[in-house]
């Protein structure tokens, strides 16, 4: 990535390059780039030559007012290129724009000293006080290298009067910044990404993005505030108790380690221990215990870069050592300008993790006083769902002991919770076959297979932390894998994480809403199964970070009947089996998004397909509907595994493929964990 920015035209320095007509040409475009706000928009290569027809929709953008932004050097980059461009051709426009931007920078200031990420329109987080990517720091370093008239910001390209609000805009940023430094318990410590730009307290962004120590941005904040060349006690205050913070939570004797090329499949970066590694910091410590975390975009804070995705295990910076450049200048600092108060810090100690004062892999553990009922062995499951209300309004949570526990369960009203204390040892089993069962009818009521039923009605059910197992394939008819759910249901918005769900025959995860109007969120799920299907919604389902493993039998399945937005999705999950055996199949409408998966050769060498080839069961008018990108097959493929999202009809970009996503943003499953993440936790 260094080497791609270095190349960029736009990034150009040389005094020489900038008198070609390839840069006058960059800068024609980058003038047309320029939005009526006078700032610009972000991740546009703006150096590459534009058709007649991309110029047209260039000048029809021009009049957006929410793109302007300067998140990932936008506008300040155009600006140094326009800047060095006016010094070589002297030519008015570009002095004009700059002085335009100038204006742009200083129109988003808020009174309180700081800026948001856009403006003049904004959304959802974009509103907050914007340090994330150094997009403050940035804007602060620019508007001072201006008022210094540093080249090449030199006084024939602005004017006195944008010199001095140049001026006066830095001194209020340097005030925000020492305002929304974070207190805890009467000590001053660091910064977030964000704060929120009324209360100037820590905020979250983007969901993954949440409130924290931020240590990479706070870095930059911190050799900011150095390099003011007369601070005063709040500011020498606020560096003192940034490095003191620093050197309290380094961490040691640890690695990055980073395999694979950038951009491919096989990409993965890990947290390794080494005696020999230089300290390192976490970009997020969580603000309870100082402890560093990462995060997918399901927005739950994990302790391991393993228990989230590889696309945002790979698509960020969980791990820096940008602080360590700070220990020398701080050294300088300090004896220069308040020896009596210096800190004594020392990039040779051992860190946070090695000395006792963090657990950098703390386990979270759910609040037993946040449950309504409490399961222990030998009690009965469905006796604490009959205690609560036929129609809860808030979630009703129903805690189940480590046991085993030998029962059908029936959850015939909506918001019930079941959190098992620990999903290898709380155990729901249960031998039924689907012509067999032992339960079929509840309260006036037909009842499906499985060991867990969900009742048509019994919707936003919750199940967490167990280990559910239809075993009639092992203990009643060894070998037998015709239907024998070990999830069934009927109602929709049903959540199920965190589980084992094992079946010794076919359908294992069977949820089928009436009419296939269901939607289905699944997380950390081990899925095994001996038959078929053992994954196989019916509507709109939504899987990460599952491990599916059969025995020669198909494993997933879909029916997408009826709208052609219903959707299978799984990503960053691993397909094994213990024979060679089909990836999955479909005999309706069906539409199978594969999204950064794993497959072991013992999953064969073959697309998901029609499942018989001696008969029509459905005629699927919309035919054969399955996307994939970012997945491997060990042993290869012979090319049904190529990326091909814009193939599908949405063309979605694979980052884009959320929960919220797949249910056409009608449901957030994702939030509704984080808002249960006091029993849930995991």
């Amino acid at each position: 990535m260094a080497q791609q920015r270095m190349l960029n035209p736009m990034r150009q320095t040389d005094a020489a390059f900038f008198k070609t007509q390839e840069a006058l040409q960059i800068g024609e475009q980058i003038l047309l780039y320029q939005r009526v706000t006078g700032g610009w928009p972000k991740n546009i290569n703006m150096a590459k030559p534009l058709t007649d027809q991309e110029k047209a929709q260039v000048l029809q953008d021009k009049q957006r007012r929410n793109d302007s932004t300067t998140d990932n050097n936008a506008t300040s980059m155009q600006m140094a290129y326009l800047a060095r461009l006016f010094e070589a051709t002297k030519d008015a426009r570009f002095r004009n724009a700059f002085q335009q931007a100038v204006e742009y920078l200083l129109s988003g200031q808020y009174d309180n000293g700081g800026w948001p990420q856009y403006w003049p329109e904004m959304r959802d987080y974009q509103v907050h006080i914007t340090f994330n990517d150094d997009a403050m720091v940035n804007t602060m370093e620019l508007l001072k290298a201006i008022v210094d008239s540093k080249p090449p910001y030199t006084t024939a390209l602005t004017t006195p009067v944008l010199r001095q609000r140049a001026a006066e805009a830095f001194d209020k940023g340097i005030e925000c910044i020492l305002n929304t430094q974070i207190k805890t318990n009467g000590k001053l410590t660091v910064w977030c990404q964000q704060h929120d730009r009324n209360t100037l307290k820590p905020a979250p962004a983007r969901a993954f993005e949440l409130p924290a120590y931020c240590s990479m941005e706070s870095a930059s904040i911190v050799r900011l505030l150095m390099s003011l060349p007369d601070p005063d006690k709040r500011v020498k205050k606020a560096v003192h108790a940034a490095m003191k913070w620093f050197d309290t939570y380094k961490l040691t004797g640890l690695r990055i380690v980073r395999t694979g090329r950038w951009g491919s499949p096989d990409r993965d970066t890990k947290l390794v221990s080494d005696p020999n590694g230089s300290p390192l910091w976490a970009r997020y410590y969580d603000l309870k215990y100082g402890e560093p975390f990462v995060c997918d975009r399901d927005g739950i804070p994990r302790r391991h870069l393993e228990q989230i995705g590889t696309e945002r295990r790979n698509g960020y910076s969980w791990y820096n050592d940008r602080a360590a450049s700070l220990y020398p200048l701080y050294e300088q600092w300090a004896e220069k300008y308040d020896p009596m108060h210096k800190v004594k810090i020392s990039l040779k100690t051992k860190g946070a993790n090695e000395n006792g004062t963090i657990d950098i892999f703390r386990q979270p553990k759910p609040d037993i006083k946040a449950f309504d009922a409490v399961v222990k062995p030998g009690q009965s499951i469905q006796a604490a769902i009959e205690k609560a209300p036929q129609n809860p309004v808030n979630a009703y949570k129903i805690l189940i002991k480590k046991g085993t526990y030998h029962e059908k369960v029936i959850i015939d009203r909506p918001n019930i919770v079941l959190v098992g204390e620990q999903r290898d040892s709380t155990i729901i089993l249960l031998a039924e076959l689907s012509k067999k069962q032992t339960i079929k009818e509840y309260k006036g009521k037909p009842v499906g297979n499985g060991v867990i039923v969900l009742q048509e009605g019994a919707d936003d059910c919750v199940i967490s932390g167990l280990t559910v197992y239809n075993n009639y394939g092992t203990t009643v008819e060894p070998g037998n894998t015709a239907h024998q759910m070990s999830i069934f249901g009927r109602a929709t918005r049903t959540i199920v994480i965190n589980s084992n769900v094992w079946a010794d025959g076919n359908d294992a995860l069977s949820l089928w809403a009436k009419e296939g109007k269901g939607m289905y969120y699944h997380a950390d799920l081990y899925l095994r199964c001996w038959g078929v299907d053992f994954l196989c919604p019916r509507g709109w389902c939504y899987a990460t970070r599952c491990r599916f493993e059969g025995d020669g039998h198909a494993l997933i399945w879909h029916d997408g009947r009826g709208d052609r937005s219903k959707k299978l999705v799984i990503t960053n999950s691993i397909f094994d089996a213990k024979s060679p055996t089909q990836l999955g199949r479909y005999h309706h409408d069906s539409q199978f998004f594969i999204v950064n998966c794993k497959m072991t050769k013992n999953i064969l060498n073959n697309n998901i397909s029609y499942a018989y080839s001696d008969k029509v069961l459905d005629p699927c008018p919309w035919g054969q509907r399955v996307y994939y990108y970012g997945c491997t097959r060990e042993g290869g493929d012979t090319g049904w595994l190529k990326n091909n999202l814009q193939e599908s009809e949405e063309k979605p970009e694979f980052h884009g493929i959320t929960a919220l996503w797949t249910f056409n943003k009608q449901w957030d499953p994702e939030k509704r964990i984080r808002d249960l993440w006091d029993v849930l936790a995991y």
